[in-house]
């Protein structure tokens, strides 16, 4: 069975530079797939996911790219599309180290299939914890495409519970502990990678 990799990037400080982290963390909490899916909040650790991304068939990278055109446009590209265009579309500098983490596995001969689907960030020059509006409302957009893509590789997402992207900011910094003492991973911004499915 080929395995699938959802990775977020992205800083959530930054506002919606954080985006890609957010939806990582939306999507862990709300469907169950299967086959299994693994869902990683990948944060700003770029060269540090290398020998991760590498156990994968394919990688489906969420982040944040600057496209030159509406705030809220969604994009979907391969790995290929990112080195012809340039690491100067993605929103910072871990993303475009994680074109040179591609790179490097691509020269190793351990490249899986990685697929961006990125949206045009509204503001990622204020410190804030948050999505501006405009991007906001353009997260369950961002979800369908993500969940098409899902489908088109075999994957059936169902929803197992109700999710909103209005959290207050302690909920994106700390990772909650549930009834039992355990760690809470389906808090947005919770360093935790879940494998789901049945």
């Amino acid at each position: 069975m080929e395995k699938i990799l959802i990775l977020g990037l992205g800083n959530i400080l930054f506002s919606d530079e954080g985006l890609g982290v957010h939806m990582a963390h939306y999507l862990q909490e709300k469907y169950r797939f299967e086959p299994a899916v693994d869902v990683m909040d990948g944060g700003t650790l770029a060269y540090q996911l290398m020998d991760h991304i590498a156990l994968y068939d394919h990688v489906l990278i969420v982040d944040a790219a600057l496209m030159s055109q509406s705030p809220g446009s969604i994009f979907a590209f391969r790995y290929e599309d990112a080195v012809k265009w340039g690491w100067h579309i993605t929103a910072g500098a871990h993303e475009i180290e994680i074109v040179g983490v591609l790179t490097s596995l691509k020269l190793l001969g351990e490249l899986p299939d990685v697929q961006f689907i990125a949206m045009e960030p509204y503001d990622i020059v204020s410190t804030h914890i948050g999505l501006s509006p405009v991007v906001r409302d353009r997260m369950t957009a961002l979800e369908q495409v993500i969940i098409e893509k899902l489908g088109s590789w075999g994957i059936q997402c169902t929803p197992v519970r109700e999710v909103s992207f209005d959290r207050s900011d302690n909920d994106l910094l700390d990772i909650a502990p549930d009834k039992t003492g355990k760690e809470n991973s389906h808090v947005f911004g919770a360093s935790a990678q879940s494998r789901q499915g049945s």
